[in-house]
């Protein structure tokens, strides 16, 4: 094992411990407003959100800037054969981006703040740089991301994720049954909450992962029972599609306790840091649920109770 792959390991895992955690994001969603909320965030890793008059929308592209740049520090120290793994861990970040600039090329006047990716970047400079939608296409036929059609704003989020997953699957076969439990979720949206259903592309997009058996069903045990057994999981339990909620608080949860067995290990390598980027993306999740529960004064809401049970 490299010295890249130790300093690494003992950088991720030391970051892991500056998560916030179950119990201070209760306190969190338990404050009387968000103000209170943020203000608890100070000498944190999401301290930048806790500036004052700082808006919940704000606040939640705060904490998301703070998973990036905790994934950039980490990705220095990681050996340059590992830049794959760092880069398609990152591409959610990146996805986000070209959602938010597809907005802007769509919409004249439209603006919204870019993450700033760094070498985590793979094709967000060029994208960035296009001015009308066949271009920002264009960009992207040319992109691992590939091509998205003529995608709405909806399909084209849905699309991204499914291409976003596969990276993921490629790089980090342990996490295959994050990818196939978070594909089986975004095609249940689709299926049973999207007022259109599933459309060509976003079809093709699932394919590679849980194959085309799913689009015939129509109800969640039969959708269940069309997906492969790795991402079934993420429906048990769930009776409906109002109950689709719980499938996403199951996916974080899962993800954290994978990954904090995934942290436990004591060879240095992928498993730890897979481990420790897992365990700050649900902890940074976890956060913008507790904020969303205190900007509405409702407390710990049904979301953290199922996350904090299941985990």
């Amino acid at each position: 094992m490299s010295a890249g792959w130790v300093a690494a390991t003992v950088r991720a895992k030391a970051m892991a411990r500056r998560r916030l955690g179950a119990g201070a994001a209760r306190r969190l969603a338990a404050a009387p407003g968000l103000a209170d909320a943020l203000s608890m965030l100070a000498g944190t890793a999401y301290a930048r959100a806790a500036a004052p008059g700082t808006t919940l929308v704000e606040a939640e592209q705060a904490v998301a800037a703070a998973e990036i740049w905790q994934l950039r520090v980490l990705s220095g120290w990681l050996p340059r054969s590992a830049i794959g793994l760092a880069r398609a861990l990152g591409a959610r970040y990146e996805l986000a981006n070209i959602e938010a600039h597809a907005r802007a090329v769509a919409t004249p006047g439209h603006r919204q703040p870019y993450y700033e990716l760094g070498s985590l970047a793979m094709s967000w400079p060029r994208i960035a740089a296009t001015i009308s939608v066949s271009e920002l296409r264009a960009a992207l036929v040319a992109s691992p991301w590939g091509d998205p059609g003529q995608a709405s704003a909806e399909t084209l989020h849905d699309i991204l994720v499914f291409r976003w997953l596969r990276m993921v699957a490629a790089e980090a076969p342990q996490a295959t049954e994050w990818v196939s439990g978070a594909a089986v979720l975004v095609a249940a949206k689709q299926l049973l909450a999207a007022a259109s259903g599933p459309g060509e592309g976003v079809v093709r997009a699932a394919v590679p992962l849980i194959g085309s058996d799913w689009v015939r069903t129509r109800s969640v045990p039969d959708l269940r029972a069309a997906t492969p057994i790795p991402g079934r999981w993420v429906l048990d339990g769930v009776g409906g599609v109002a109950e689709l909620w719980r499938a996403e608080a199951a996916l974080a949860a899962r993800i954290e306790s994978d990954g904090f067995r995934l942290l436990r290990q004591g060879t240095p390598g992928v498993d730890p840091i897979l481990g420790a980027v897992a365990v700050l993306a649900v902890d940074g999740w976890r956060v913008r649920v507790a904020l969303g529960d205190a900007a509405y004064g409702a407390g710990p809401g049904e979301v953290l109770d199922v996350l904090d049970v299941m985990a």
